[in-house]
């Protein structure tokens, strides 16, 4: 039976019949528990399908309704795209209708159905008045617009027509992150005797089919999805919007609970902190207080938490502003996932929202202030994607930005040619970056304009020292990053690398006398070293014949033309011999692919460590890219050796 991928979730009062009625719909008693079946009332999850009358099923979450059990109806109620909304005509609006209602207001649930239920209980009049109360209601929350349904499941009464206006509105909803990489929050993690683990959640997003490898996040650890099942049957996938069951291998039971994820590894980090659109919601009972604990509460996971405000002012009902929420146990999450808040004593639900950016690092009030527009921008993915490359329009790191978003590469290609006007992307030693191609002719001019004031500084030195170059022209962009540009640079003309100098084009150094003596003796003793090369310490000039200082000295001019290259702080070797090392190592990475250090080491002839340090070079340099103990050919490298 194909499962469509909507999620119902019932919600309302404790003892207004939501769990009868699902059975009535449903056939399925979803009191499952001893305790619930003693008490009369629901305290944990339930979970059926729902059959429609094309053949499809959907997925029906069945919450308590009672205020001691309100973190169970959050965990279920995270994953819902619809909901049934279940209010008794004897009782008709009660506190915990409210507060289901403002739930589903903070997680954006916005398409539903009302029930009115047990109205073979009361007379006409009473049924009537209870009617125009839920009305009412309902057309100031965010379910306005919705069908209430008077019905009865111990008379049949409207449970036709209730069936058939969840199936119209279950078949209209929207699948959330349909292409996007798999996300799943447990609900429940059990065993199966012959199986082993099995958890079950609603698909937040993307797809998952048997033999799929995903990360429990937090945690980082691997496991293998061994089957897929969906209300019992063996399914060969599941998608966003559906209910899942995954049968683990690689995991024991007591290694997972509620509130953990399931997912796949380029959305799996954890964090500790988040930076969101807060709103004390129209109903709370309490303002939201400027650091002030409170209950988080992000898909099925709950933790204590402290919330800081871009807001001089706590916020009152109805109030919102940007700000931090920070906790000390790890979450997953992604931009766009909502939250709500709880009061810490765990009385009153006081507000919620969605969050702009998790991680990152803690702000002042004044600073949250200054950035809540480029936050408010990350609300929506076609805004967002161009606000994250403004912060660091020389580069934003691809990974980053697509794990944010949960943007697949097909994904990330598709919003990238939207934007093309203004994002760009350039890959960089084994990275990709995104970047702002409006702001290059600028970063290049300050890499420009630094060495030109260099040369007028130091008129006798061949050049200014990359690094030097990096921390001074391009302040807070990092080294990496800043050596991208400075061969930008260079490749546009405005500069030349030679060795580890930036110099204006056509700048040469010149030894004369007794430099150029020295010159050719410091020369002559590292190209008859190759690469067993004097060490680069007080020592050298020993070799050299020189004092410390003049071999020293010797040794960075040497370095700055090129002509010497300093793999370590302790090594540096003829570039004759780092040429004759590349050549070597290319050769082996096109004959098998790889090389491990100990191979590398063997075929140069030379200790571990020299051979790790021109590894690293290499790496650095963009040659090859590292997995683990071994090397490859990095695609950058490989893309230039087959157009070359």
């Amino acid at each position: 039976m194909e499962t469509i991928q909507c999620v119902i979730g019932a919600a309302g009062h404790i003892d207004h019949g939501k769990t009868t009625l699902i059975k009535a719909l449903t056939g399925v008693d979803l009191d499952r528990l001893e305790e619930e079946k003693r008490r009369g009332i629901t305290i944990d999850l339930g979970f059926a399908r729902l059959p429609l009358s094309d053949g499809r099923q959907a997925g029906v979450v069945d919450v308590p309704g009672h205020q001691g059990f309100i973190h169970n109806m959050l965990a279920g109620a995270a994953g819902i795209d619809l909901a049934l909304l279940v209010v008794a005509a004897d009782d008709s609006v009660m506190p915990q209708t409210l507060e289901h209602l403002a739930i589903l207001d903070l997680l954006g649930v916005t398409r539903g159905v009302v029930a009115l239920t047990k109205v073979d209980l009361v007379d006409a009049e009473t049924r009537e008045l209870a009617l125009a109360e839920v009305r009412e209601l309902v057309d100031r929350s965010p379910l306005k617009g919705a069908l209430v349904i008077p019905c009865s499941p111990m008379t049949g009464e409207g449970i036709e027509l209730l069936r058939a206006e969840l199936e119209r509105a279950a078949a209209a909803a929207p699948t959330r992150w349909p292409d996007a990489f798999f996300r799943l929050p447990i609900d429940r993690v059990f065993t199966v005797k012959g199986h082993g683990v099995v958890v079950t959640g609603t698909v937040f997003s993307g797809h998952v089919k048997a033999d799929d490898r995903l990360i429990v996040s937090p945690g980082g650890m691997e496991v293998r999805v061994r089957r897929v099942q969906g209300h019992g049957a063996t399914l060969g996938g599941a998608a966003a919007g559906m209910r899942a069951a995954l049968n683990l291998s690689g995991v024991e039971k007591d290694q997972l609970r509620r509130g953990v994820v399931m997912c796949d590894p380029a959305i799996a980090a954890a964090v500790d902190q988040f930076t969101g659109e807060i709103a004390c919601h129209a109903s709370s009972p309490q303002k939201i207080v400027h650091g002030a604990a409170y209950l988080l509460h992000v898909h099925t996971a709950e933790t204590l938490c402290r919330v800081y405000l871009s807001s001089e002012k706590s916020l009152e009902p109805g109030q919102r502003c940007v700000g931090q929420v920070r906790f000390q146990s790890p979450l997953q999450m992604l931009n766009g996932d909502r939250f709500v808040l709880r009061a810490s004593s765990a009385k009153s639900t006081v507000g919620g929202g969605v969050i702009l950016e998790p991680g990152g690092r803690p702000l002042g009030r004044r600073r949250m202030n200054a950035q809540a527009e480029a936050w408010l921008a990350l609300k929506d993915v076609q805004t967002g994607l161009p606000a994250l490359a403004r912060r660091a329009p020389w580069g934003y790191p691809v990974e980053a930005a697509t794990g944010m978003f949960n943007l697949t590469p097909q994904a990330f290609a598709a919003l990238l040619r939207k934007h093309k006007n203004e994002l760009d992307t350039f890959e960089w030693k084994g990275g990709r970056y995104l970047y702002v191609p409006r702001e290059a002719a600028a970063i290049i001019e300050k890499v420009t304009r630094a060495v030109m004031e260099y040369h007028a500084r130091e008129p006798a030195s061949p050049g200014v020292e990359e690094s030097s170059l990096a921390r001074d022209a391009l302040p807070g962009m990092g080294e990496q990053l800043a050596g991208y540009w400075i061969r930008r640079a260079a490749t546009s003309g405005k500069v030349e690398l030679k060795g580890s100098a930036v110099r204006l084009p056509g700048r040469e150094m010149v030894f004369a006398g007794s430099d150029e003596a020295a010159r050719e003796a410091t020369l002559s003793v590292y190209r008859a070293a190759g690469l067993k090369s004097p060490p680069k310490t007080d020592k050298a000039h020993k070799e050299l014949n020189m004092k410390p200082q003049e071999a020293a000295r010797m040794i960075r001019l040497l370095t700055q033309s090129g002509d010497l290259v300093s793999l370590a702080p302790d090594y540096t070797v003829h570039r004759d011999a780092l040429d004759e090392a590349r050549r070597a190592l290319v050769a082996e990475l096109e004959r098998a692919g790889e090389v491990e250090t100990a191979r590398f080491r063997d075929i140069l002839g030379v200790g571990r460590k020299a051979a790790i340090d021109i590894l690293e070079y290499f790496d650095r340099t963009g040659l090859t890219r590292r997995i683990e103990n071994r090397r490859v050919l990095a695609k950058s490298a490989a893309k230039e050796r087959a157009g070359g």
